[in-house]
């Protein structure tokens, strides 16, 4: 759940630099990690968004076949939609690469991404290319095939309309067109100056019955498929490869893809699309092995390693894996070599049990401090092993020489050199819009930032040297939980959060504010002041601020009213020198890691004369959503309720109930209730349903006394030309006269997901379409029961009025007062 403020809570790290402060893998699955260590295939599977990729097929890639396998998003999913919290835009995206990096912990696969930004919707490739820019994400794919250098290209999508969505489609056109350009030396001649090109030997799409119902008889001795049981067992992990993935499947929480493990025979479908029809293996024009790579008989000595290996005493390993570690050392490609050396270190750390962990003894500091911190590092195997030296990303390098007892920790405090860089996701560091913009070319592709902390400790093992990331973090106890961690984030020396993103005022009428205060270090002592848009009077404009301790609060409250003639604009606040105060966004869920989104403080203001009959709104929630508070902004009164609270909530006390976005979705026991809405209705009320989708709600009825069947048909373009159809409905004129200019500077889209074979009882109010496309009229619909109405929308009021958009505000104030 997104919150303004940070609290006490093990960040993945991304690429090649993995921290040891983790549990010791058993011997069975290092054994598994050394198989992978020997192989040299390598997967690169292409989509557009988290939850795009087949997480069964990626572990089958991974664990089953031994392949380096990386999936390759074009976007965060920003534009999405979230079912268990209030995260969109931004925030959603940060949350959604985390449940990727979640997912990846469980199939093994890598993670990685192009600069696109989700922008909702696409109902063509061409769209989606006008508005990221091809160039764009073909150089960034193009980078991504020359580092990773796959064996073969999946698409999850096929590259024409049969994908589903312009971004899908586009994913696949990308790859099509990059298996040429990666080989072309004279395509971004500065990129093979550094790299070199690279020919992928084929690209297949991984299809499936949703595209063929019949696809078992197409691909049937069929040349242009490889046909794949990928649900087979793996003794030495425990589970099946298809058991994994729908484990990784399940981290998606945010998109509702939790569930069931499945086991056994899993067949999957690969449809040859260009470069080398395969026969019987992926990976049959292998195009490395080991004495090239390395010129020298490792791939014996690997042998050897594999069919002697210790399961009992995996210490007992080392001296082979330091062998190898040798000859990983001397493989010429960087990008491999880096790889490879890598994971052989952390097959080597494996194998000792060791545990290395660099502790801070709070989850925040402040920029520009020292950060005290612990080094604490256990072997718990009897191969003796030496610390030499630790040193830092910030440049502390630290003299150790000290022999770890065995199965003992050892402690070494020590402090780094003030901090430099804020801690915030390095892709929003700059204002976007289509794609991010990426200032430290090392973060291209990169699913995340590295560790705010972060080094090597070179240890001594047997006479040979070799170096093990380590990277900070906090870990506490919780008493009903255990042990607890989150990466350590360098904040500002104060942040403020408003109480509300937007504020909307009728003119005259004043309107309270809370600005909440958090200090990040000890002794901060200034005076802020506040900046309002013109026309806006505020009580207090300067405020001191006294912290003498770390993570003191102060709370600031203050009264804004706009003048006839104000204007719309941002409340900023800024320090005594004149800079912006950052507000603090974490977002915290048990399946990922606490994060921390640092933005300037600001406040958009809004005079708006919208007018509301007076109601009081009951707002049965469905998922997370800021619609209620836009709500309040109309100046009504909203009580909240869970779906479960209904037996007890006399409805007769209200005007109106609102059912929240999706709750179908996420409570479909809310049909239990339809007579007691049903009821409320005929006696005079008023009942609102806002959007649920389709795909997963099965037949249900949304309103089963009069009803409808939820569509998939929606409208992307936020520009989309809106006919009204019956002018005089009271909903277009009472208590505002809704005009055109009420549908202009909407965000994303129209609507989705909207009403289809309704009943004669209700009335379609309004028509909108996608260029080229028919138009649809189920966005709005109305009926009379009894005494009251039922209203449908699937007009995406939970993402226009949570931006501000002045005519969505004014046109559900008039649905409200219907």
């Amino acid at each position: 759940m997104q919150r303004n403020y940070i609290t006490q809570g093990i960040l993945i790290l991304t690429l090649f630099f993995t921290s040891f402060a983790k549990a010791s893998e058993p011997s069975s699955s290092i054994y598994v990690q050394l198989q992978k260590l020997h192989s040299l295939k390598r997967v690169l599977y292409v989509a557009a968004h988290p939850d795009d990729e087949n997480t069964r097929a990626l572990a089958w890639f991974s664990l089953g076949e031994k392949a380096e396998t990386a999936y390759f998003s074009l976007t965060r999913g920003d534009g999405g939609q979230n079912l268990i919290g209030n995260e969109l835009g931004d925030a959603l995206g940060v949350l959604r690469t985390q449940e990727l990096l979640a997912a990846r912990s469980h199939d093994h696969a890598k993670q990685y991404f192009s600069k696109a930004v989700d922008f909702g919707y696409s109902k063509s490739a061409e769209e989606s290319f006008q508005k990221w820019g091809k160039d764009v994400l073909m150089a960034d794919l193009v980078l991504m095939i020359r580092r990773f250098k796959p064996d073969v290209i999946v698409t999850r999508f096929p590259p024409d309309k049969r994908a589903g969505h312009g971004h899908h489609t586009a994913s696949a056109l990308l790859a099509l067109e990059a298996f040429d350009k990666a080989a072309d030396a004279k395509y971004l001649p500065e990129q093979v100056k550094e790299l070199g090109t690279w020919q992928v030997n084929s690209v297949y799409w991984n299809s499936s019955y949703w595209w063929n119902p019949s696809i078992a008889d197409s691909a049937a001795n069929n040349p242009n498929y490889l046909v794949k049981d990928i649900g087979g067992y793996a003794p030495m992990l425990g589970k099946s490869y298809n058991e994994i993935g729908t484990l990784a499947r399940s981290q998606h929480k945010c998109q509702g893809f939790g569930n069931l493990l499945e086991r056994g025979e899993q067949i999957e479908y690969f449809e040859h699309l260009k470069g080398k029809k395969l026969k019987n293996s992926f990976f049959e024009h292998a195009q490395r092995d080991w004495f090239n790579l390395t010129k020298s008989n490792v791939e014996k000595r690997f042998n050897k390693l594999l069919e002697n290996f210790n399961f009992q005493d995996p210490a007992q390993n080392i001296p082979a894996l330091l062998e190898i570690l040798n000859y990983m050392e001397q493989i010429v490609d960087p990008q491999l070599r880096d790889e490879k050396v890598a994971l052989c270190k952390e097959i080597i750390a494996q194998c000792l049990g060791m545990n290395l962990e660099l502790l801070a003894d709070d989850h925040s500091f402040a920029l520009g401090e020292e950060i005290p911190l612990e080094l604490v590092a256990i072997n718990r195997s009897s191969t003796p092993v030496t610390l030499n030296s630790l040193r830092l990303s910030d440049g502390t390098e630290i003299n150790l020489s000290e022999e770890i007892p065995e199965n003992k920790e050892y402690k070494h405090r020590l402090k780094t050199a003030p901090t430099t860089v804020l801690s915030t996701p390095y892709w929003l560091r700059n204002e976007h819009t289509d794609l991010y913009t990426v200032n430290d070319p090392q973060n291209l592709l990169r699913a995340e930032n590295r560790a705010a902390i972060h080094g090597y400790l070179r240890i001594e093992i047997e006479g040979q040297t070799l170096e093990l990331p380590v990277s900070a973090d906090h870990k506490w106890r919780d008493p009903s939980y255990g042990e607890r961690r989150r990466p350590l984030v360098i904040a500002p020396k104060i942040t403020a959060t408003l109480d509300q993103n937007i504020l909307i005022a009728k003119p005259g009428v004043e309107k309270e504010v809370l600005i909440t205060l958090h200090g990040y270090q000890n002794n901060y002592e200034d005076e802020l002041s506040i900046t309002v848009p013109e026309g806006w009077k505020i009580s207090q404009s300067t405020f001191k601020v006294h912290f003498t301790k770390k993570h003191q609060e102060q709370n600031i409250i203050l009264q804004l009213t706009p003048s006839t003639n104000a204007a719309s604009g941002e409340l900023l606040i800024k320090d005594s020198s004149g800079k912006s105060i950052y507000d603090a966004t974490e977002i915290s869920y048990d399946h990922i890691p606490t994060q921390v989104i640092f933005s300037p403080s600001q406040m958009k203001c809004i005079p708006l004369d919208v007018q509301v009959k007076e109601l009081k709104v009951a707002y049965i929630k469905g998922v997370e959503d800021a619609v209620p508070n836009a709500i309040r902004q109309l100046g009504l009164e909203v009580d909240e309720f869970e779906v479960s609270e209904l037996p007890s909530v006399d409805l007769t006390q209200y005007t109106t109930v609102v059912l929240g976005i999706r709750i179908y979705n996420v409570h479909p026991e809310l049909e239990n209730f339809h007579p007691q809405l049903e009821n409320f209705v005929k006696a005079g009320g008023k009942l609102i349903l806002q959007y649920n989708t389709a795909s997963r709600s099965g037949n249900f009825q949304p309103f089963a006394p009069l009803p409808f069947k939820i569509g998939r048909n929606r409208v992307t373009e936020e520009d989309a030309t809106v006919n009204i159809l019956d002018a005089e409905h009271p909903i277009f004129n009472v208590p505002n006269k809704i005009t055109p200019e009420d549908f202009d500077a909407w965000v994303q889209e129209r609507g989705l997901y909207f009403a289809e074979n309704y009943t004669p009882a209700y009335t379609p109010l309004l028509s909108w379409a996608d260029q080229g496309e028919q138009a649809q009229e189920g966005a709005l619909i109305v009926a009379e029961l009894g005494e009251g109405q039922v209203v449908y929308t699937g007009i995406s009021f939970f993402r226009e009025l949570p931006q501000g958009v002045i005519g969505a505000y004014r046109l559900f104030a008039n649905i409200l007062s219907y």
